[in-house]
């Protein structure tokens, strides 16, 4: 039995039940409800039509398996214009409904709603959260009455023992799995399992933002709102594609596969086939942000250095330390003072020292509140000689050429009370020009190796301060990675990083980089090649990634080496230099907008991590996941074009070209749930063993406005927006948080918001016409 059948979300559900062989007996007064949303059950030997209003009373024959209560208009216009008709369904309706499952012995599933949560102060709403309501204003004949309904219902399942369901009307990724976003300072390409960690526990991700892809195909930095991390509900699957991409998923989770006119369709993993061509990103576009120097200073408060251990030099500092000696040996006495007889002379000593180098501690300068001068040199104070670097060391281009030669060819070691160096190795004419920035930008001096018969050339720099400012600027120990800020530059000044590792690459075994032809970049390292193929990713172009082996034979015998190439064939123009100016690329694939379709090449059952996680991408749902791969609230048709609600408003003040009605600055937000992924929930929920409530609904949030611009978008009409004056308690925030869906019933839902609104655009353009 349905209540409230021959309504929007009850014609949908019976359809579904009778789809699947149920028998059906939907009750409706059509109060709201319209016999029309039935029409395609009409004469269908398993369904039956009662008019009742179960507010009065209710009588099925025969034997029942279930009740499903979804009898309540639910229109913010008939709030105002049936208020005591919505007060009666909510209490004596559930009341009937629920005598009548008592005396069959039924199932009984109440659809109760997200107004129980009234405007809520808790964001976003768990099934916990008790809300908060107000029992008289306009909405409280709503509200009020869908709580009293499951208060009855839980009154009905502990005083009766009666079996119940309550529903509240409202993608996912390995933690091990990579993911690309940006957190508001720097972009950033980690396992997502570390980006829960970073957010140690919290949800949202305010500032933060994620390639996506728009429904043109159009790749931009899209606003993440939040991260949700869940157990895994069934099997998990490696997914590898074409051009060497792979995402580690779960079977539920959709990627993007090629629909007709190259438009992107969600499609769970588990329903992938090989040969389905699936979305990848043939472009990223991030937040870009300059970075033109660093200060050496900086670097050294950041690595919790002390300040008196790094000395700074500078002109002016000859005079002013004299001018003020006095303050000078009161700054230095207060740290440094001896239990020598004479230590005020060995500070003066020091004090005169200083002034004949025209240097000071930081640490006195600090204490003195001297500024440190831009034209400053700094060193380490140690007893024989140290190395100094410029204060301000400026990051030109040339020494972003040096930063790329590095990560290709560079190496470094620091070993305590020993040596602290760098050293790159690769041919002659490439180290000269290294030698010559080092040399000139960072006042270092070069120690040269020359090739002999048993290795290449190569130069080392002897300073612990240039480790310092090297794992300030993201290149520490460890796997060779491309910093996100270096990731995130403009691309006049990515090239440059670019082109010193295509120098650097490989130069020692022969020709690897074939002028005009293609490009081939090699690494041992797997982070070092996901970096660089976002770093590529940002002109647009796809690599091809490969996993290769190769022998030293000089040096190591047979020994296999295991390596990845990523190889650019087909590129105009070829230098990278001139790549910022608009590259093109031949490809052997399709295009849509920014997005490649890869063909699936395998599909693998992996082990799953103990969470499995998912960004919530409002107006976008898909997100950068794996090597590149685009990972994947309630409306639909038979909506009441004139029910009042957001969506039904908009698409027919739209369609008909009249200005859509905002209130306020239509900056309240809602989460829209296309109608069949709400049915599969109901019914997920009903053929459980758990109570609820569990909400049922997308957490994905949309301001009005958002949602007012894409319905513009895809209607194509030209309405204006029209902002009137704020309805009395509209909640500001509605976001279902619907992590027990997913734990408990393996539900989460599938329909994007542009599919579902064309959807339904459609179904209005028939009704209206």
């Amino acid at each position: 039995v349905v209540a409230g059948g021959a309504g929007f979300l009850g014609s949908h559900l019976c359809e579904r039940l009778i789809e699947r062989g149920d028998e059906v007996i939907a009750l409706d007064n059509l109060i709201t409800g319209s016999l029309e949303n039935l029409e395609r059950l009409f004469g269908h030997p398993g369904f039956t039509f009662q008019h009742q209003d179960v507010s009065n009373h209710v009588h099925v024959s025969g034997p029942i398996a279930a009740v499903m209560n979804l009898a309540s208009p639910a229109s913010p216009k008939d709030f105002t214009e049936i208020p005591i008709p919505i007060l009666k369904v909510g209490a004596l309706g559930t009341h009937n409904l629920l005598g009548l499952a008592k005396e069959k012995g039924a199932r009984f599933f109440q659809a109760s709603t997200s107004e129980v949560y009234g405007d809520p102060l808790v964001h976003p709403q768990p099934e916990s959260y008790w809300g908060h309501v107000n029992p008289i204003g306009p909405r409280g004949v709503y509200d009020e009455a869908k709580r009293f309904g499951e208060a009855m219902v839980m009154a009905y399942h502990r005083h009766h023992g009666l079996d119940v369901r309550i529903v509240r009307i409202f993608n996912s990724i390995l933690a091990d799995e990579q993911v690309l976003y940006d957190d508001g300072t720097e972009l950033r390409r980690e396992p997502v399992e570390k980006l829960a960690e970073r957010l140690s526990g919290a949800v949202d991700l305010h500032g933060y933002t994620v390639p996506a892809f728009a429904p043109d195909g159009l790749i931009g930095a899209a606003e993440a709102t939040a991260l949700v991390g869940h157990p895994p509900s069934g099997p998990c699957y490696e997914v590898a594609l074409r051009y060497g991409r792979t995402i580690k998923v779960t079977g539920d989770h959709s990627l993007f596969v090629e629909g007709g006119g190259g438009i992107p369709e969600a499609r769970p993993v588990s329903q992938l086939a090989v040969g389905d061509r699936v979305a990848i990103a043939g472009r990223v576009v991030v937040p870009v942000r300059e970075r033109s120097f660093v200060r050496m200073t900086d670097v050294w408060n950041r690595t919790g250095g002390d300040p008196w251990r790094l000395m700074v030099r500078a002109p002016e500092l000859e005079e002013l330390v004299w001018r003020r000696r006095a303050e000078v040996f009161d700054a230095i006495a207060a740290v440094e003072r001896r239990d020598s007889p004479v230590w005020r002379s060995e500070i003066w000593g020091a004090i005169a020292r200083h002034r004949d180098r025209s240097q000071l501690p930081l640490g006195a300068m600090r204490s003195l509140g001297i500024t440190v001068p831009p034209e400053a040199t700094v060193r380490l104070r140690t007893a024989g000689r140290a190395a100094e670097l410029p204060e301000l060391v400026h990051l030109s281009d040339e020494m972003l050429w040096l930063l790329g030669l590095y990560v290709a060819e560079g190496c470094r070691c620091s070993k305590a009370g020993k040596s602290d160096y760098i050293a790159i190795s690769c041919e002659e004419a490439v180290l000269r020009r290294a030698r010559k920035v080092i040399e000139r930008d960072l006042n270092l001096h070069v120690v040269d190796a020359p090739a002999n018969a048993s290795r290449g050339g190569a130069i080392f720099v002897h300073s612990r301060l240039l480790l310092a400012l090297m794992d300030d600027l993201g290149f520490s120990s460890g796997p060779k990675r491309i910093p996100g800020w270096v990731l995130g530059l403009p691309l006049s000044r990515l090239k440059w990083f670019l082109e010193g590792y295509r120098e650097g690459d490989g130069v020692h075994s022969g020709l690897k980089l074939e002028a005009g032809v293609r490009h081939e970049f090699s690494t041992i390292s797997t982070e070092l090649k996901d970096d660089l193929v976002v770093a590529f990713a940002r002109f647009g172009l796809v690599p091809s990634v490969g996993r290769y082996e190769t022998t030293f034979n000089q040096r190591t015998g047979e020994r296999r080496y295991s390596f990845w190439r990523l190889t650019l064939p087909a590129v105009r123009p070829w230098s990278p230099l001139e790549w910022d100016g608009g590259v093109q690329q031949t490809l052997q694939a399709r295009r849509t907008g920014d997005i490649v379709w890869a063909p699936v090449k395998s599909i693998t059952e992996v082990e799953p991590t103990v969470l499995v996680y998912d960004f919530c991408v409002p107006g976008r749902e898909n997100f950068w996941a794996g090597g590149g791969v685009l990972a994947h609230n309630t409306y639909g048709p038979r909506m009441r074009p004139d029910d009042g609600r957001v969506v039904s408003n908009f698409l027919v003040q739209a369609l008909a070209g009249k200005p859509l009605t905002l209130y306020g600055q239509g900056e309240q937000t809602r989460s829209f749930c296309y109608v069949d992924d709400e049915v599969e929930g109901f019914l997920r929920l009903l053929d459980s063993d758990h109570i609820g409530p569990v909400n049922i609904g997308n957490p994905n949030e949309f301001t009005v406005r958002e949602l007012a611009d894409l319905v513009l978008e895809i209607t194509g009409s030209r309405s204006e927006l029209s902002f009137e004056a704020m309805p009395v308690d509209d909640p500001a925030r509605r976001q279902p948080d619907i992590t027990l869906a997913r734990e408990v019933l393996g539900w989460e839902p599938e329909v994007q918001l542009a599919e579902g609104l064309r959807r339904t655009a459609e179904h209005f353009r028939t009704i209206l016409r």
